[in-house]
């Protein structure tokens, strides 16, 4: 389908996901000694971690596709492959399927009295997996939200400006997707430079910037594609702008 250049569009930010970063970010909440990991109580933490490193530096740690559900917003790849390793705990298998790579570092537990099934871990999680700014994320939310309850952190989710604007086009126990452009509602300033970037380069739009000298600057940057060397691009990301530029 073919759209007008200046036509504004939501949910062209896209990148791809990654499932060594999912199995050793639930690995690395295991060794911070967080309980009940339960794929609810993971996808909420995985959504905190993935907002504030893309508010942060301009990408999340996942790279999901994000939708608005009843329990708040899911990371849909992460959630199918908790799902298929929940369901494929009790088999022993051989190769090299998802659920073999997630069952080499993670166990699943299931309780005999009720409760939901919880992930542990069963080797220490690599480090080498993320970057440095990921790492330290994924401390901070370990930090902050860890101790929480799985309702608790329905409950915080369900307050964020990224589930309630997704929300209003939401059927009753249906879905409705999360563009990434939302993670910036109510943002700081500073994480508007982030967006900008992505949707001028993901887009080719550029969006207006707080009206001070820096955000002016930045804003006439964008026009020229002038990004700073070290901004750090998915490998999709690269793709995408490649073959924008021999168009």
């Amino acid at each position: 389908m073919n759209r007008d250049a200046g036509e504004r569009t939501m949910g062209d930010i896209k990148f791809e996901f990654n499932l060594d970063k999912l199995i050793h970010a639930i690995a690395f909440f295991c060794e911070q000694g967080i309980q009940d990991l339960t794929k609810l109580k993971v996808a909420k933490l995985l959504y905190f971690a993935d907002k504030n490193h893309l508010l942060e530096h301009g990408k999340p740690i996942l790279g999901d596709v994000y939708w608005c559900m009843e329990f708040g917003p899911v990371p849909s790849f992460a959630l199918n492959e908790m799902s298929e390793a929940i369901e494929s705990s009790e088999v022993t298998a051989t190769g090299t399927s998802d659920s073999n790579r997630i069952s080499d570092v993670l166990r699943v537990r299931k309780p005999l009295f009720g409760g939901y099934p919880h992930f542990e871990a069963k080797h220490r999680f690599d480090a080498s997996v993320f970057a440095a700014s990921e790492l330290d994320i994924l401390r901070r939310v370990a930090t902050q939200y860890g101790c929480k309850t799985a309702r608790e952190l329905v409950d915080l989710t369900h307050a964020e400006p990224t589930f309630l604007i997704a929300n209003e086009s939401r059927e009753p126990k249906g879905r409705a997707p999360i563009p990434y452009e939302l993670f910036f509602v109510g943002a700081p300033p500073n994480a508007m430079k982030h967006l900008a970037r992505l949707k001028a380069d993901f887009c080719g739009e550029v969006i207006p910037l707080p009206g001070d000298e820096e955000y002016s600057q930045f804003a006439s940057d964008l026009r020229s594609y002038s990004f700073e060397p070290e901004f750090d691009l998915d490998s999709d990301h690269v793709r995408e702008r490649t073959a924008r530029s021999v168009r």
